[in-house]
């Protein structure tokens, strides 16, 4: 199965960051510009993002998730057992820092987007058919049209919602083509309590992408991620 890939120029190789849309509005917010943005107790989850590198000038996001497509953050095929943290009933609000690891650029670990989670859904199944996702958004991020799609779209209305066979198989040179990767996608095993991982959609007003090294954390993220208050975070972020 071929791919659509409607990136222009070199941009063949990693998601484009968007250049009109409300989430262009979020891009590259100061430090300052995003205190003043956003605030509260939630929970932050935050980790490394291995998949985006510095190329340049900028950061590029080489991997499907989290995907930045049709002005909407969704992290549906990375970090799986984070997102087993929780039932999916109880993300909504919480909220994902994705940063760089600190061999991508100056030895430090750099912002590159802030979300609050806004739907949570328990299978790819639940997300492909709510109506809270537009048509259009899932076909922007549909892993059987693009190479960076995170969304598998089941082969039929009945199906056994956790069984990777019973969905369309992404296109040729998906980042998750391999069937290990694939099936992880789908029906992930290694949770915490049991818990499928949930897969996270943002709230576009509170999504912020940053695609070079504008903010970076002074917190060490251990084994590539961490858990705090959303106040905290903020305090322990810094510019350079």
């Amino acid at each position: 199965m071929s791919c659509r890939v409607k990136y222009s120029g070199n941009e063949s190789d990693h998601q484009p960051f968007h250049q009109s849309g409300r989430l262009y509005g979020n891009i590259n917010f100061s430090l300052r510009t995003l205190r003043n943005h956003v605030s509260g107790r939630d929970n932050v989850y935050c980790y490394i993002i291995a998949t985006v590198m510095y190329r340049n000038g900028q950061f590029v996001q080489k991997g499907c998730g989290p995907n930045f497509q049709a002005d909407i953050v969704t992290l549906c095929t990375c970090k799986h057992r984070m997102r087993t943290s929780t039932d999916a009933d109880d993300w909504r609000g919480k909220w994902i820092a994705g940063f760089t690891s600190v061999r991508t650029y100056g030895r430090k670990s750099f912002l590159v987007y802030l979300m609050q989670v806004l739907h949570a859904f328990e299978s790819h199944y639940d997300l492909w058919f709510s109506n809270s996702i537009s048509p259009e958004t899932k076909q922007a991020k549909a892993a059987h049209l693009h190479v960076f799609g995170d969304i598998y779209k089941p082969k039929y209305r009945s199906i056994n919602k956790f069984n990777p066979k019973d969905y369309i198989e992404p296109c040729n040179n998906h980042r998750h083509a391999k069937d290990k990767d694939r099936h992880k996608d789908i029906d992930y095993k290694k949770g915490y309590s049991g818990r499928v991982a949930a897969l996270l959609v943002g709230d576009p007003e509170y999504s912020f992408l940053w695609n070079r090294p504008m903010i970076f954390s002074d917190f060490p993220l251990h084994r590539g991620q961490k858990k705090c208050e959303l106040n905290s975070l903020l305090q322990q972020l810094n510019t350079g």
